[in-house]
């Protein structure tokens, strides 16, 4: 380093002159902004004096300063002693990973336009501050507020530090970020800990940003927009038939017609082709390494698929008995279930946390009426009738069923209603408790919040450990009080009696008395 320095010759004193001016002024700046005058004078204009000697010594322009620069600075190995003359008492640098005082010479430097930045870091603050107030208008509690700020402050002050504008970034800017090499820091607003985002650090909160930045019109997408799927005008037209004709819930015909957009490529977009060989490749190609159940809903599906070409003419009739039939024994298994004193240690395992209150009124609606989860996930408050002490749901054929809210159940609904749930603008009952709120929109929440209670409780069973276990302990406990299987069948919502007949053997000690000794055996 001493070489290069003899090489460029002295550092010539009208360069060091210069400095003067820009450091008395920065002194009156911090001395304005209230700084205490021993913290000023002991720290500011030696770091200050060194920093603009070393931008001098390696050719880099006052104006040109920019992240990198400073990073190179603070880390540098300090000889600059060698080409100052001795009467320049300049003190060693200590090698360091960022330096306060250097940012708030750098951010004097920036404001009195001595350093070109973007000009845009005012503005993108208060985008910041409006993003952070959005999140409280959510819910969000003070910590993950903290936790979105410190992401998305370290965002802004890179791009600020990079000398790059906001509107101008993309996956590439934001893939730098996140691998960046220097220390982002800016007085007041930012003080960086590390170099590189630890992994897996902030995802989540800038997401959040960057799908704010979207939605305002600041940056582009990163990804092309999805726009919405739509359908072939086959499937279209199937899509209504199911909806008019089956009377089953929107997410079945999501599912059915994924199940026909599968088979479609092997069957081809003209069924005036199909026949019987077809339809069974189509069926059998799918079918495939996958499970018994999976294959049901193939067959099902394909038989409805067909019905609907049928209906429209496209095909003959007798077409559809090329479906083949997947083997079921009717009443071959067991509704599992779980003794009705270990659901009642799940529900009292909730406790009253916010997220407890409202788990346990879901799975007293679940225990008491046997809801299904998609029951609960559709669950809208006028569907309560507080007066009649009963509510509404359409289960899977959609047709609205009347049912008794006993007083258990409705005094934990009202509960979780009525000092829980928050207060925002929205018709479904059962809500999310962390920010963002929004309602439950699958049931595969639910079974998790049984799942959750069942481990909580410490409930070990065979039967599954989704919400479908409290109907199924429901029916069970039922029919072994005493219950008919018209009763049971009523309360489950049941089309057909056939479909309630299943629980009669659940009734282990009933088949013990009706049971017939079997031909031949021998008493034991």
């Amino acid at each position: 380093m001493a070489s290069t320095f003899n090489r460029r010759h002295m550092l010539e004193f009208t360069a060091l002159a210069d400095c003067d001016p820009i450091i008395f002024a920065f002194i009156d700046d911090l001395r304005r902004a209230g700084y205490a005058e021993n913290y000023v004078v002991q720290h500011h204009p030696g770091a200050a004096r060194h920093f603009l000697i070393w931008l001098h010594l390696n050719g880099i322009a006052l104006e040109t300063v920019d992240g990198p620069v400073i990073d190179r600075f603070v880390r540098h190995d300090c000889d600059c002693r060698a080409a100052v003359p001795a009467r320049v008492q300049l003190c060693p640098w200590r090698k360091r990973r960022t330096s306060p005082h250097i940012m708030n010479f750098v951010r004097f430097l920036e404001r009195t336009g001595r350093i070109n930045t973007p000009g845009d870091l005012d503005d993108n603050l208060r985008i910041l501050d409006s993003f952070l107030e959005r999140l409280r208008g959510d819910g969000y509690p003070p910590g993950s507020v903290s936790s979105h700020y410190a992401a998305c402050a370290g965002l802004i002050a890179w791009l600020h530090l990079s000398r790059i504008r906001l509107r101008d970034m993309n996956p590439d800017v934001y893939a730098r970020f996140r691998n960046r090499e220097f220390i982002c820091s800016i007085p007041g607003l930012f003080a960086g800990q590390r170099k590189r985002s630890p992994e897996g650090g902030y995802d989540d909160e800038m997401a959040k940003f960057l799908g704010y930045l979207v939605a305002i019109g600041q940056i582009k997408p990163f990804e092309p927009t999805v726009e919405e799927e739509v359908l072939p005008v086959l499937l279209a037209r199937f899509s209504v038939w199911l909806e008019r004709n089956r009377g089953i819930s929107s997410r079945t015909i999501r599912d059915r017609i994924r199940l026909i957009e599968a088979m479609l490529p092997a069957l081809g977009d003209d069924p005036r082709t199909y026949d019987a060989a077809l339809i069974r490749q189509a069926l059998w190609e799918q079918m495939k390494g996958r499970s018994r159940n999976h294959a049901r809903q193939l067959t099902i599906t394909m038989r409805m698929y067909l019905r609907f070409l049928v209906s429209e003419g496209g095909i003959a009739a007798a077409l559809v008995e090329a479906v083949p039939t997947v083997a079921q024994w009717q009443l071959a298994t067991l509704p599992r279930h779980i003794p009705i004193e270990d659901v009642e240690r799940t529900i009292s395992s909730c406790g009253e946390t916010p997220m407890g209150v409202r788990d346990r009124a879901i799975l007293l609606l679940l225990a008491r009426l046997a809801l299904r989860a998609g029951d609960i996930i559709d669950l809208r408050l006028g569907d309560i009738e507080w007066d009649k002490a009963q509510i509404r749901v359409s289960g899977k054929s959609r047709r609205q069923t009347v049912l008794p809210l006993p007083q258990d159940a409705g005094d934990a609904l009202h509960t979780y209603i009525a000092t829980v749930r928050p207060g925002v603008d929205e018709e479904k009952v059962f809500l999310c408790v962390n920010a963002p709120i929004r309602p439950l929109s699958r049931p595969n929440t639910v079974s998790k919040i049984v799942q959750s209670a069942l481990d909580r409780a410490g409930v070990t069973t065979f039967a599954s450990r989704g919400a479908h276990v409290f109907r199924h302990s429901q029916a069970t406990a039922l029919l072994r009080s005493g219950a008919t299987l018209d009763v049971v069948g009523s309360l489950l919502r049941h089309a057909s009696l056939d479909t309630t007949m299943i629980y009669a053997k659940t009734d282990v000690g009933m088949l013990r008395e009706i049971a017939q000794p079997w031909i031949g055996g021998l008493e034991r």
